[in-house]
């Protein structure tokens, strides 16, 4: 949860963790809302209420939720990315021919974000959800953005990293993954082998657009038993580079269009 004292406008802090107090709980209460984040009553009423009169929250009962207005602020949000309408399509045929879950993620500040997630067929709990910040060293989808940046780029995300935010499958140090990265620019794909999940795999290509600067990623997932031998080491890296090629190709018809 947001840490108010970071910033300069704590009330609007506050209001933040009112609105991840609803959506952790699915909906809540005054009273119970205070006693997590330790406010008074009367503060988180008034909190409440501002953010019900701007249509930010709902009023169901005693209790509160978050309203749909947040649906249309996500979806215009993820219209900004040319991504998500050249790949949308792309990600649900992966998927079908797969079997896997597939999505879509882009690098959004230093974070890299899930854009576009679709479960596979024989998938019953997500692990990922659109806009999940996905650990830059652990995924595939991570690692593909990390090694299409420039160097000064990856250097700048990289400053300080801890490689702590997977298993024990993951790399301990700089050298280890720049090793690996060298080795996804070779062959235009990144894979993750239980790094960040002990019981899954994932594949990933980066995509570029028609200026061939960095667009984002394809990715898919699935069960470690799903994803072994001959089906991870070649089938499945066939499919993802296919369908990374075929939203390049998107990509650089529109972006085409809108410049002539």
């Amino acid at each position: 949860m947001v840490d108010v004292s970071e910033f300069p406008v704590t009330a609007t802090g506050t209001s933040v963790q009112i609105l991840e107090t609803l959506i952790e709980r699915n909906g809540a209460g005054v009273t119970e809302i205070a006693d997590v984040l330790d406010r008074s009553k009367s503060s988180v009423h008034n909190h409440l209420e501002t953010l019900t009169g701007l249509g930010f929250v709902i009023k169901d009962g005693y209790d509160y939720r978050v309203s749909l207005r947040f649906l249309t602020i996500g979806s215009y949000a993820r219209s900004q990315y040319p991504l998500y309408a050249a790949g949308v399509s792309e990600v649900a045929q992966l998927s079908t021919a797969s079997g896997c879950s597939a999505g879509l993620a882009v690098l959004e500040g230093d974070s890299v974000v899930c854009l576009h997630h679709r479960l596979g067929p024989d998938t019953d709990t997500p692990r990922v959800e659109a806009g999940d910040r996905l650990p830059l060293d652990c995924t595939a989808a991570g690692k593909a953005i990390l090694a299409a940046l420039g160097e000064a780029r990856r250097d700048e995300l990289l400053a300080g990293h801890t490689f702590d935010s997977g298993t024990g499958q993951s790399h301990s140090s700089r050298s280890e993954l720049d090793a690996e990265l060298g080795t996804v620019r070779t062959r235009g794909l990144a894979v993750d082998r239980e790094e960040w999940y002990p019981d899954q795999r994932g594949i990933a290509a980066a995509v570029e657009g028609v200026d061939g600067e960095l667009r984002g990623a394809i990715y898919l997932l699935t069960a470690t038993e799903g994803l072994s031998g001959k089906r991870f080491q070649q089938d499945l890296p066939g499919l993802v580079i296919s369908s990374a090629n075929s939203i390049r190709n998107t990509l650089r018809e529109s972006e085409t269009g809108c410049r002539e």
